[in-house]
């Protein structure tokens, strides 16, 4: 996790200047938090002063539309130049996640996760993957404990697209080396 208040507001700017277009507020807020780097109130608190100073631009629409954010020639100048305050691994992971998320956006995949504990003691985890087509995944699956139901909610909600994947390589016989 980023400590330095600027570090994280060179981070939202780094995540904006690297993705090269106007992005809606939500899906900047998200590719930001979404790997732990920042928190929301972090990034919150970063949007507002990087707004404030400059650095980043809401293009207001109407109440139909999703407010589009850009960074500012004034913002790209320090995202280009400080950038190199953020270690190499965040930027490279923060980035593999954006990406990903704005493939995601694009197809309009959507993943939903819950947990619920029944009555028998035991714990509940339903998770589903979906897009425009449809539901293209549904998992049900009990625990033992609340510590296992939250460990799996928290790995699917992280990257659900890994556990789909997985999901098909161990059912088509591609990943054999469970069942050695």
């Amino acid at each position: 996790m980023l400590t330095d208040k600027d570090d994280k507001k060179i981070f939202v700017l780094y995540i904006l200047n690297s993705i090269g277009y106007p992005l809606e507020y939500g899906v900047l807020h998200d590719m930001c938090v979404q790997d732990g780097f920042i928190t929301s109130f972090d990034f919150l608190e970063s949007f507002d002063e990087l707004l404030s100073a400059g650095n980043v631009e809401m293009e207001e629409r109407d109440e139909q539309s999703k407010n589009m954010i850009s960074i500012t020639e004034k913002g790209k100048h320090i995202a280009v130049t400080l950038n190199g305050r953020l270690l190499s691994s965040v930027k490279e992971r923060a980035m593999k996640s954006a990406l990903r998320l704005l493939s995601f956006k694009k197809q309009g995949t959507r993943m939903l996760s819950s947990g619920r504990e029944l009555s028998r003691g035991k714990y509940e985890m339903c998770c589903e993957i979906a897009n425009n087509d449809g539901e293209i995944m549904s998992l049900k699956i009990i625990y033992d404990t609340q510590k296992q139901l939250d460990r799996a909610l928290y790995n699917f909600d992280s990257h659900p697209e890994f556990i789909y994947k997985g999901i098909l390589a161990l059912l088509s016989g591609e990943v054999d080396y469970l069942m050695d």
